[in-house]
């Protein structure tokens, strides 16, 4: 695999993850993708032989940056609904 199909597959995931998993009412739902992540990121520790700090430095930035990408998508989630409500509510009160 080559090093511009991993960053492409890893930005789909992202983008996957932030809009569409992410971004529903399932809180769990979004965390698919980081629960993966985290599994491949542990496994690659524990196969690999020769693990230095900066090593597993890397694999809690790599975790952070997947929880953060599910924070995310679930408060975009959250600012849509209140807006929702909040135009609902609007155009309830307008009518009266």
């Amino acid at each position: 695999m080559t090093e511009l199909t991993f960053f492409a597959i890893i930005i789909l995931l992202i983008l996957i993850e932030t809009y569409g998993l992410a971004n529903t009412k399932y809180f769990w739902l979004g965390g698919i993708i980081p629960l993966l992540g985290t599994i491949s990121i542990v496994l690659i520790m524990v196969n690999s032989e020769h693990i230095i700090f900066r090593d597993y430095i890397m694999a809690a930035v790599g975790i952070l940056v997947l929880l953060v990408f599910w924070g995310q998508g679930h408060d975009r989630y959250t600012k849509r609904t209140l807006k929702e409500k909040n135009k609902m509510l609007s155009n309830d009160l307008s009518q009266k």
